[in-house]
């Protein structure tokens, strides 16, 4: 069992790669686990003026009563069975998600948007993120991704990794993590729009399936970015350390 103290010492990054369970906790206040999880657990609450009492006591129910699923324990899988899983699994839910959730945003916005001209910006943004996240994507598996798995390899067979590989791998992680800020960041900028994904009292079916859409989408695209920023990159570090 972990102490209370310890566990608000903890990053919140690493409290959800232990449990992912946790993620829906920080959900429910608001703390970003993704890419402002690096902070102690103490300091996110201090910052969201969440009580860490109440959430610490949630964390610690999750510890006394659940663990993760199996397939949940993403810090356990080595690096190219967790590349596997990105790949086939979450990159291949965004990029045919986004072309669906886009049409819907198309549609709300010429129907509505006249009456709720923020659904025209949220169409706009949206498009936006949608051409980011691919060129985003094709680069990480491309790059990023490609070279993890080699160094990977390397490292199994007891080869020496050459110090250029070493250098490539972290300006890749670098320039990843930067992305993933900016389509955070453009995400929060519809939630903003959107008034949380909340839709008007007289929303049609498909206004309300946009708005629902954008908040699951939102919350599927910042545990990717958790996985990806604070257990496989961390990985990787650990490869080239």
């Amino acid at each position: 069992m972990i102490h209370k103290h310890s566990l608000s010492q903890q990053k919140v990054s690493d409290i959800v790669a232990w449990n992912y369970q946790a993620a829906n906790v920080f959900q429910q206040y608001g703390i970003d686990f993704c890419c402002g999880g690096k902070i102690s657990l103490r300091e996110a609450c201090h910052i969201k003026q969440a009580s860490l009492d109440e959430i610490l006591q949630q964390l610690m129910n999750l510890d006394k009563t659940s663990t993760s699923r199996m397939d949940d324990n993403y810090h356990e899988w080595d690096p190219a069975s967790l590349i596997d899983c990105l790949e086939n699994n979450h990159h291949h839910f965004v990029k045919t998600k986004t072309g669906e959730i886009e049409a819907y945003c198309e549609k709300v916005a010429n129907v509505h948007g006249k009456r709720h001209p923020e659904n025209i910006s949220i169409f706009h943004a949206f498009v936006g993120l949608d051409r980011d996240l691919n060129h985003h994507l094709q680069t990480e598996e491309n790059k990023a991704f490609s070279l993890i798995r080699k160094i990977s390899r390397q490292k199994e067979e007891n080869q020496p990794v050459a110090a250029d590989l070493k250098h490539q791998l972290c300006d890749e992680l670098q320039r990843m993590e930067t992305e993933h800020e900016h389509v955070i960041e453009i995400m929060g900028h519809i939630r903003h729009l959107s008034n949380d994904f909340t839709p008007p009292p007289e929303a049609c079916t498909t206004y309300s399936i946009l708005y629902q859409n954008l908040a699951d989408f939102e919350k599927i695209l910042k545990n990717i970015v958790h996985i990806e920023n604070n257990i496989l990159f961390q990985k990787a570090e650990a490869l080239i350390s």
